[in-house]
C-alpha cells in the first residue's frame, strides 16, 4: 500500500523531496566531524556552522571565543561553514603551534573566502604557501635588518615632522585632530617612501589616489558577507563569484596599486642607471628572477612576486601603524601618567637632539612597554590562522589534516590567566618578562615563530619616532568620545566611533 501510494505521488514532488533531503545532508555532515574525534564543540547550524556567532554584530568574533572558552575551555573546535577549524588559546598549545611544531601549522588559514582573495593577493608573503613562502621571506628578509633601517631613519623623522606640523595646524585653528586621519597619512607617507621612494605629503593631500586607494584596501562593506557566506556553504559557486569581479580586497584598489607599481618596476628595470632608490622596491627588484638561479638552486623573485610583495607592504604598513598609534594615543589621554613617564624617559635618552636615530630607538625600554601594552589590548588583527599540514594531536585533541586553527590574539591577550587585571593598561606589566612570559606573549600581535611578522623592527621604529616628536610638541589632553565600541568584521580591530584627540601645546 505505502509503494502504491508512493507511485501515486507526482515525480516532480519526488525529486524535490530527494533534492531537500541531499541538500541538509550536505550541509549538515560537517557538523559531525568534530564529535566523530572527541574534540567539545559548540552546537552548530547547517550550511553555516559557527559564522552566525561570529559574524554577530553585538559580540562579533571576540564575544563568541570568550562565550565558548568558558564553556568548552582553551581548545575546542568549530565550523568556518563547512571548514573544520580548532579554536586555540591555551599557552602551551600556542608555543607548539607558532613554534615547536611549525612544519605541521606552516601555512596561513584563509576559511572558506580564500577563493576571493585576488590572485596577486594569494602572492603575497602574508598569504603564499608552501616553499614558495620560504623562498620569499628568505629573499625579502635582508631589507628588514638593522644596518638597512639606519638608512631609513632621516626619512622617518622628515614625515614625523610633517606629522607634527598637521597636529600643530589643528591645534591654531581650535580644532580636534581625527587620530586615524593624522596617524593614516603619516603611516603611509613613510610607507610610501621607504618602500617606493614616493613623496606623498598625504597630511596635505588626503584625496590624492594613493592614499584613497590604501584607505580602500582596508575598508569592507557588510555585503561582503553575503558572497563569503555563499562560497562558504558552496565552494563549487566560488568561481561563479570570481567572475563577478567580486574579491575579498576591493578589486578596484588592488587593481589601481597592481597597475601603478608594475609601472614603477617596468621603469626601474628599463632605466636602471637613473633609479638607485634606497628602499624595498629596489632590493626587490634586484632580486628579481632571471633565466639562472641562485647558488642554493633557489628561483628568486617574479615580477608579478615584487609587485605582490609591494602590495602588501601597503595592506600591512598602513593599518597596523595608523590603528596602533590612534589607540595608544587614545590611551595616553586617559593615562597621565604614563604619557609623562614617556616624555621623560625621551628627555633622558635623547634630550634636544632634532633627529631620532635607530639606537636611541633601542634605549626607549619605557616606550616599548606601552606599544607592546596598547598592542596587547588592541592588536590590529585580533586573529592569527594556520593550517594543519597533517593528521596531528595537540595537548590530548586530535587534530584532522587540512584543518583550519586560529588563535584569538585578542582573548588571549585579555586571558586573566595570563595577565592580571587584563582590561586595565598597565604598560609596567611589559618591565618584566619575569611577570608574564612577555617575550612570547608581548610579539604575539606581531606574529610568532618563523612566520612572524617580517616588518616588526620598521614597525617600532616608525612608531617610536613617531611618538618622540608628538610628545615632544604637544600634550595629550583629553579624547573623544570617552568609551570606544569595537567592531572586528573584518579581523581587524576599529573603534566603531571616530576618535578625536585633544591637545595643546608644550
Amino acid at each position: 500500500m505505502i509503494l502504491l501510494g508512493i507511485l501515486e505521488v507526482p515525480m516532480w514532488a519526488l525529486l524535490t523531496v530527494c533534492c531537500i533531503v541531499l541538500l541538509y545532508i550536505y550541509g549538515a555532515y560537517p557538523g559531525t566531524i568534530w564529535k566523530n574525534l572527541g574534540v567539545p564543540s559548540p552546537p552548530s547550524a547547517p550550511f553555516i556552522g559557527h559564522m552566525h556567532q561570529v559574524f554577530d554584530p553585538q559580540t562579533g568574533m571576540r564575544g563568541a571565543v570568550d562565550k565558548w572558552t568558558k564553556m568548552y575551555g582553551k581548545i575546542f573546535g568549530v565550523l568556518f561553514f563547512r571548514d573544520p577549524v580548532l579554536i586555540v588559546t591555551d599557552f602551551e598549545a600556542l608555543k607548539e603551534i607558532l613554534v615547536k611544531d611549525f612544519n605541521n601549522y606552516f601555512d596561513r588559514y584563509l576559511t572558506g573566502y580564500n577563493a576571493l582573495w585576488q590572485p596577486i593577493m594569494k602572492k603575497g608573503i602574508l598569504f603564499i604557501r608552501g616553499q614558495n613562502w620560504k623562498r620569499i621571506r628568505r629573499i625579502m628578509s635582508p631589507s628588514f635588518s638593522s644596518g638597512k633601517l639606519k638608512f631609513l631613519t632621516h626619512y622617518i623623522n622628515t614625515t614625523a615632522n610633517q606629522l607634527v606640523g598637521a597636529i600643530d595646524k589643528h591645534v591654531n585653528d581650535g580644532t580636534q585632530p581625527e587620530a586615524k586621519v593624522v596617524f593614516s597619512a603619516f603611516s603611509l607617507d613613510v610607507l610610501a617612501g621607504t618602500a617606493f621612494g614616493l613623496e606623498l605629503d598625504s597630511q596635505n593631500n588626503v584625496k590624492g589616489s594613493f592614499y584613497q586607494h590604501a584607505k580602500g584596501l582596508v575598508t569592507f562593506k557588510k555585503s561582503l558577507q553575503v558572497f563569503i557566506g555563499i562560497v562558504g556553504m558552496f565552494p563549487f559557486l566560488s568561481r561563479f563569484v570570481r567572475m563577478l569581479d567580486v574579491g575579498f580586497f576591493n578589486s578596484h584598489d588592488v587593481n589601481y596599486f597592481e597597475e601603478q607599481l608594475t609601472r614603477i618596476v617596468s621603469q626601474r628595470k628599463s632605466n636602471p642607471d637613473q633609479f638607485q632608490n634606497v628602499d624595498f622596491l629596489q632590493f626587490l627588484i634586484n632580486a628579481e628572477a632571471d633565466s639562472t638561479e641562485d647558488l642554493e638552486g633557489r628561483k628568486k623573485l617574479t615580477t608579478e612576486e615584487i609587485v605582490a610583495q609591494s602590495i602588501i607592504f601597503v595592506l600591512a604598513g598602513y593599518e597596523t601603524t595608523s590603528s596602533t598609534l590612534q589607540w595608544l594615543t587614545y590611551e595616553l589621554s586617559r593615562n597621565k601618567d604614563v604619557q609623562e613617564k614617556m616624555r621623560q624617559e625621551i628627555e633622558d635618552v635623547i634630550g634636544d637632539l632634532d633627529e631620532v636615530s635607530n639606537e636611541h630607538c633601542q634605549r626607549l625600554k619605557y616606550m616599548d612597554a606601552v606599544i607592546h601594552e596598547t598592542l596587547r589590548m588592541y592588536p590590529p588583527a585580533i586573529n592569527l590562522s594556520r593550517i594543519s599540514d597533517k593528521s596531528t594531536t595537540l595537548k590530548g585533541f586530535k587534530v584532522p589534516a587540512k584543518a583550519g586553527i586560529i588563535v584569538p590574539i585578542y582573548n588571549v591577550c585579555r586571558d586573566p590567566d595570563l595577565f592580571e587585571d587584563p582590561d586595565t593598561y598597565k604598560p609596567d606589566r611589559f618591565m618584566d618578562e619575569a611577570k608574564t612570559s612577555s617575550s612570547f606573549l608581548a610579539q604575539l600581535p606581531f606574529g610568532f615563530g618563523p612566520r612572524q611578522c617580517i616588518g616588526l623592527r620598521l614597525a617600532m621604529l616608525q612608531l617610536k619616532i613617531a611618538l618622540v616628536h608628538v610628545l615632544r610638541a604637544f600634550s595629550i589632553d583629553g579624547a573623544t568620545p570617552d568609551e570606544v565600541d569595537l567592531d572586528d568584521f573584518t579581523g581587524l580591530l576599529i573603534p566603531k566611533q571616530t576618535i578625536n584627540l585633544i591637545v595643546s601645546k608644550i
